[in-house]
């Protein structure tokens, strides 16, 4: 009596759970298909069931438990199928029924196609094509479009035209999954599956971390691993990873692994490899999580890496005994730089990288020190690559000796005018009239005295000197010997008087 009152309580006590078919219950002759049994958190054992009878039993601690049917037979594997789960001596009740439609001799199979951008945005629309083969023995078809995980499909449209489209109106997280579309005839007759479509839509889950092996960097047909990691604080165990790549429309490629992480290969790097990626995590069971993209990882290959730049501070040319700073600017993952001059066989100066740059001093310089610069960047820890230089930067250093010859010559002649001016002063009497012009507007001065020859009284301003003598004292005429009046500019005069 004891032991029958066990047996039924061990037999329908837990809920029932869910079982569904991946990629859809719709199975083309010699397909894989997985059917997967989701139970309550806790659930460890779990049992397929088909037509009443016992199929296969997994233990499986992670709540599900995936059962893959192989090179599905229509006669063989379309039937109707059950799970259960079990947690301890307990066992739940049985799945509703999934019957499983393998099809015969199937039609092409379509594609599924998208102008939008599949790594989406919460609340926003996107339209989803359908589009199949051109063939003359079709006129309507009805295409169905189908998504990972659900049993019915989506949405379903009848058309003569060869595709047909399917909007998905303000998209949130749990619209995230893989999309297929298939199209059938009046007469049943079902084509193949398109090929899968991953629509992201990020949500609020932390987001999670990206790495990149053996490094940031790789040579041309090196192997390159990305590896997408759950943060510790996030609670979704069997998650679903996607990679995706900054600039493309679809995502590259998704995972499912037992732990924590997912790897994604990337064979033989080549040029259109490079560029930023970041990746996501999601369930693609109820409540249908999705965490928010990584940050972003920028991976190169060796041959197409940016050229360093080079620049001077506080210019490119400067005085002697001046202090002049080289900055040579790289990627965020350079760790040392290096610089070289034109003419120089060794390296001037190396150091470590600090904020993505380098910094070379050159304390008061001297005119040896003018001359072609480059610098380049170390890639990484192999301390045997090393970026191509960077374009050369000329620097000039102007001596400072020069500069006060240049000075002094015109304090001379400064003085020199002005001893000619009070020589002039000094020479004529009181009563002679003297008028002298100097002239400075922006070039060499001319020296003018004007003087009455002959009357020595006082001449008053109302008056107009009758007969004046000229002389003019030009100091562009002390530069040149022959002058061309032709090009010789006109420049203005002021006019004195003195008494």
């Amino acid at each position: 009596m004891d032991s029958t009152v066990t047996y039924l309580i061990s037999i329908g006590t837990l809920p029932k759970p869910f079982l569904w078919a991946d990629p859809s219950p719709v199975v083309h002759q010699g397909a894989d298909v997985t059917l997967r049994c989701q139970g309550r958190p806790g659930s460890d054992r779990f049992q397929l069931w088909v037509d009443g009878h016992l199929r296969e039993e997994k233990n499986d601690s992670w709540s599900w438990a995936d059962f893959v049917l192989r090179s599905v037979n229509d006669w063989r594997d379309a039937r109707s199928y059950r799970c259960r789960s079990g947690q301890g001596p307990l066992w739940s009740k049985y799945s509703d029924p999934l019957a499983l439609v393998v099809v015969t001799g199937p039609l092409p199979k379509p594609t599924l196609w998208t102008h939008a951008d599949l790594v989406g945005t919460s609340r926003t629309n996107i339209t989803l094509w359908c589009s199949r083969p051109r063939l003359s023995s079709l006129k309507e078809v009805t295409f169905t479009l189908w998504k990972s995980g659900t049993q019915a499909p989506l949405q379903q449209q009848p058309t003569e035209d060869l595709w047909t489209d399917f909007s998905l109106s303000s998209v949130s997280p749990e619209d995230t999954g893989s999309y297929r579309c298939a199209y059938r005839t009046v007469s049943g007759r079902e084509s193949e599956l398109s090929d899968a479509l991953e629509l992201v839509v990020p949500g609020s889950l932390p987001k999670p971390s990206l790495s990149a092996l053996p490094g940031l960097v790789v040579e041309p047909g090196q192997h390159m691993t990305l590896q997408c990691r759950q943060p510790l604080r996030s609670a979704l165990w069997r998650a679903t990873f996607t990679l995706l790549k900054v600039g493309s429309l679809q995502p590259l490629q998704s995972q499912s692994p037992a732990g924590t992480s997912a790897d994604f290969p990337l064979l033989s790097m080549r040029a259109q490899n490079v560029g930023n990626y970041t990746c996501v995590y999601y369930s693609r069971m109820a409540p249908y999580q999705v965490s928010e993209p990584s940050d972003a990882l920028e991976i190169w290959v060796t041959d197409e890496l940016p050229k360093p730049s080079l620049s001077a501070s506080p210019g490119q040319e400067v005085v002697s005994g001046a202090n002049v700073t080289l900055f040579c600017s790289g990627p965020s993952w350079a760790t040392r730089f290096v610089l070289y001059k034109k003419g120089v066989e060794r390296i001037l100066h190396s150091m470590e990288a600090h904020e993505d740059r380098g910094q070379f001093l050159l304390s008061h310089v001297t005119p040896r020190h003018s001359g072609n610069y480059s610098c380049s960047y170390q890639l990484g820890t192999n301390k045997n690559l090393w970026k191509q230089p960077s374009d050369a930067l000329e620097l000039l250093v102007r001596d400072s000796s020069n500069n006060l010859i240049i000075i002094l010559s015109c304090v001379s002649f400064l003085l020199l005018l002005c001893l000619l001016l009070f020589a002039f002063l000094c020479h004529g009497s009181i009563s002679t009239a003297v008028f002298v012009v100097l002239v400075f507007l922006g070039g060499p001065a001319s020296l003018i005295i004007l003087r009455h020859p002959e009357k020595k009284a006082h001449v008053p301003m109302a008056e107009e000197p009758q007969e004046v003598t000229y002389t003019q004292l030009n100091i562009r005429m002390l530069k040149k010997k022959k002058t061309d009046p032709k090009k010789t500019p006109t420049e203005a005069t002021l006019y004195a008087s003195l008494y």
